[in-house]
């Protein structure tokens, strides 16, 4: 089964972008959950995060979304102030 990558990513005022590292931080401390493999937060020059998140297969994705619980990267974005912008991608070709 294919991976599929997730891109969450809100302007966030640069005086609020501590708060959103350390609360992905302490999010992500305790570990993974067995549906993701990897997980990034990124920042722009300038106010843009990003959380871009490797998921095993597009099914534990859907599954995650079909529960109505708000997903953790949106959450972020969206309580430092940011207006979270969702992309879901496919892989269809990878090189390590």
């Amino acid at each position: 089964m294919a991976k599929t990558v997730t891109l969450v990513t809100g302007r966030v005022d640069p005086g609020r972008q501590a708060a959103v590292v350390g609360q992905y931080e302490e999010g992500t401390s305790r570990g993974l959950p067995p549906a993701i493999e990897e997980t990034f937060l990124l920042r722009s020059d300038g106010d843009q995060l990003a959380i871009m998140t490797v998921w095993a297969t597009r099914q534990e994705l859907d599954g995650m979304l079909a529960t109505g619980e708000e997903p953790f990267a949106r959450r972020l974005i969206r309580t430092a102030g940011g207006t979270p912008e969702v992309q879901i991608f496919d892989v269809v070709s990878h090189v390590r």
